[in-house]
C-alpha cells in the first residue's frame, strides 16, 4: 500500500505541475498581448496549436523515457558516452548558450535604437550570433541521432534509454527545429510583437534553458564529486558550469523582466494596455533565481555556487552594457536576484556543512520567500515602484517560492541520478589541460568581441 500511495502521490504531483504549466502558458499568452487588429479566435487557435505541439513533445518524452517497456522487450544496458565526448558536447552547448545570451542583449539594444521592422532584421549581426547558438544544439542533436542509430541496440525506445542524455539531445534539437520557425511565422500572421512575451519567444526560452541544462549535466558528469563543498573549494573546471548558469540567468531575467526595465528607460507600456503589476515582477524574478540557484548548488555540490553564478551574470551584463555603451539597458534585475541566491547558498551551507545532509525543498522555499520579503523595499526602489500591493506581492512570492522549490529539487534529484551513472571517478585526471581550456575560451571570446565591434549599424 505504501508503494502504491507513493506512486499515486508522484503521479498527482506531475499532473498538478502539468495543469499549472498549462495555466501559466495561457496566462503569459494573454500578458504577451493580443494583436488589436487580429481576430481573437485566430490568435487563440494559433496559440492552441503551439501548445498541442508542446504536449506532443511531452508525450514523446514520456513514451521514450518513462513509459514501461512492452513485456517482450528487455531493459536496455546503459551505455554512457566517453569522457571526451561529454566534455566536448558540454563545451559546444555552453558556447552556444553564451552566444545566445550575448546576442539577446545586443538584439534588444539594436531594436530599441533602430527599430527595424520584421524581415529587415533577420540577418543582422545580433540575430546571426543567436542563430549560431541555436545551431550548436541542432548540430549536437543531429550527431546524437547518428550515434543512437549506429552505436546502440534495440528499438528506438530502448536505444533512447540506453543513454537518455543522448536521447534528450535529439528531442531538444527536434523541438528547436519546430520552435525556431514559429517566430517568423508568428510575425507573418500577427505582425510585430506587442511585447517580448510572445508565445514563440517563450517557447525559445524554454528550449534555451533545456539546452543549457543538458550542457551542465554533461559537464558536471566529467567533474562529479559526491561530497559537498563551499565556494572556496571551487575549481577552475567549475568555471564552465558557472558560465552556463550565468547564461541562464542572463537570458531568463532579460526576457521576463524586460518590460519593467523598459519603463526605467522612460518607455512606459501603459499605452499598450499591458498588465505588468509588481507581484508579477516578483514572481518572474523568484522563479528564475530559485530554479537556477537550486540547480547550481545541488549539481555542483557547492554552497556558494548560486551566488557565484549570480555575480558572474551581473558582471557579464554590466560588461556588455559598457561594451555597447548602452545606457538605456538596465542591470537592476541581476542586483535584485542576489539576495534570494545568497539565501539558497546559506541554506545549502547549513544543511551540508552543519547538518551533514542535502538541502530539502521545504527549507529552500522558506528561505527564498523570506529573502524576497526582505527584497521588497530594494525591488521597489530599483524599479521606482510606488504604492505596491503587499498582499498580492506576498501571495505571489509564497506560491512561486513553494512551486519552484519543489520543481527544482525534483528535477535536480532526477539529474543527479543520471549524473552518477555517467560520472567517471578518473575524470579529473583526464580533463582537458588548463592551458588548452583557456586558449579555447580566449579564442571564442575574442571572436565574439571582434564580431561585435566590427558590426555596422543597420541604418
Amino acid at each position: 500500500m505504501t508503494a502504491i500511495s507513493a506512486a499515486l502521490q508522484n503521479r498527482l504531483g506531475w499532473v498538478l505541475s502539468a495543469t499549472v504549466g498549462a495555466i501559466i502558458f495561457a496566462a503569459f499568452s494573454v500578458w504577451g498581448g493580443i494583436p488589436a487588429e487580429t481576430n481573437v479566435a485566430l490568435f487563440w487557435l494559433q496559440t492552441g496549436l503551439f501548445f498541442l505541439v508542446i504536449c506532443a513533445f511531452a508525450l514523446a518524452l514520456w513514451h521514450l523515457l518513462i513509459r514501461p517497456l512492452a513485456p517482450n522487450l528487455r531493459q536496455p544496458t546503459l551505455a554512457p558516452l566517453s569522457f571526451r565526448a561529454r566534455e566536448t558536447i558540454a563545451l559546444i552547448l555552453a558556447s552556444g548558450g553564451f552566444s545566445i545570451a550575448v546576442g539577446g542583449v545586443w538584439d534588444e539594444l539594436w531594436h530599441r535604437s533602430y527599430g527595424i521592422p520584421f524581415g529587415e532584421d533577420l540577418f543582422w549581426r545580433p540575430h546571426l550570433l543567436m542563430y549560431f547558438g541555436f545551431a550548436t544544439a541542432i548540430v549536437t542533436g543531429s550527431w546524437a541521432l547518428l550515434y543512437l542509430n549506429r552505436e546502440l541496440r534495440g528499438n528506438f525506445q530502448q536505444r533512447f534509454r540506453s543513454n537518455s542524455l543522448v536521447g534528450l539531445l535529439i528531442l531538444n534539437a527536434a523541438f528547436l527545429l519546430y520552435a525556431l520557425p514559429t517566430d517568423p511565422l508568428w510575425h507573418w500572421i500577427f505582425g510585430e510583437d506587442i511585447s517580448a512575451w510572445s508565445v514563440p519567444h517563450l517557447i525559445l526560452l524554454a528550449s534555451f534553458v533545456l539546452t543549457q541544462l543538458l550542457a551542465l549535466v554533461f559537464h558536471v558528469s566529467t567533474l562529479w564529486r559526491q561530497e559537498w563543498r563551499n565556494i572556496f573549494n571551487l575549481r577552475l573546471g567549475d568555471g564552465l558550469s558557472l558560465l552556463i548558469l550565468a547564461s541562464i540567468l542572463l537570458l531568463w531575467l532579460q526576457l521576463m523582466l524586460i518590460d519593467w526595465d523598459t519603463t526605467l528607460a522612460g518607455l512606459g507600456l501603459e499605452w499598450l494596455g499591458l498588465y505588468r503589476p509588481e507581484w508579477l515582477l516578483a514572481a518572474n524574478l523568484l522563479a528564475c533565481v530559485t530554479f537556477t540557484g537550486v540547480i547550481a548548488t545541488r549539481l555542483l555540490r557547492c554552497a556558494g555556487a548560486a551566488t557565484a553564478a549570480g555575480l558572474l551574470a551581473l558582471a557579464i551584463r554590466y560588461g556588455l552594457i559598457q561594451l555597447f555603451e548602452a545606457e538605456m539597458l538596465q542591470y537592476v534585475a541581476w542586483i535584485a536576484a542576489l539576495l534570494p541566491l545568497l539565501a539558497i547558498d546559506i541554506w545549502s551551507f547549513y544543511c551540508s556543512g552543519i547538518r551533514r545532509r542535502s538541502p530539502e525543498w521545504r527549507g529552500t522555499a522558506v528561505v527564498v520567500i523570506a529573502a524576497m520579503a526582505l527584497n521588497a523595499p530594494m525591488i521597489r526602489s530599483l524599479y521606482q515602484l510606488e504604492g505596491g500591493d503587499n498582499l498580492a506581492y506576498g501571495l505571489a512570492v509564497i506560491v512561486t517560492g513553494i512551486a519552484m522549490s519543489w520543481l527544482s529539487h525534483r528535477l535536480a534529484d532526477a539529474i543527479l541520478r543520471r549524473v552518477q551513472l555517467e560520472a567517471d571517478d578518473l575524470a579529473e585526471s583526464r580533463a582537458m589541460p588548463v592551458k588548452l581550456s583557456f586558449t579555447i575560451a580566449g579564442a571564442f571570446l575574442t571572436f565574439i568581441f571582434v564580431f561585435i565591434v566590427t558590426a555596422s549599424p543597420p541604418v
